[in-house]
């Protein structure tokens, strides 16, 4: 039997060659399945921030903010007239109290 001497450099460089093909098609898998998967990702972005969702949230947002500062304007008008009320009801008591209220910021403010 005549045996031809088996070039192992031979051997290993096609197996290489293979193995490098098959990787270099997964890659191309990976490739496209990322590029697929970024622009999904960019086309819901895009929806979402063209869609209404966004600016309806705004809206409505602004429309919280506006009944807020009625009520903060209705609450502080209530304040204002009960002071005055007090003020009117009871003018010595306001004078002892704004006077008191002086003196304790006046000795608050020294302190620092």
């Amino acid at each position: 039997m005549n045996e031809t001497p088996i070039d192992h450099n031979d051997a290993s460089i096609s197996f290489l060659r293979q193995e490098f093909d098959k990787f270099r098609a997964e890659i191309a898998g990976v490739k496209g399945k990322l590029s697929d998967n970024a622009h999904e990702a960019l086309d819901q972005i895009s929806a979402y921030l063209n869609g209404g969702s966004l600016s309806s949230r705004i809206a409505s947002l602004e429309e919280e903010l506006g009944h807020l500062s009625c009520k903060i304007k209705g609450t502080s008008k209530d304040a204002v007239n009960k002071l005055e009320h007090q003020v009117e009801t009871r003018p010595l008591a306001s004078i002892a109290i704004a006077f008191g209220a002086g003196v304790l910021a006046t000795q608050l403010l020294r302190r620092k």
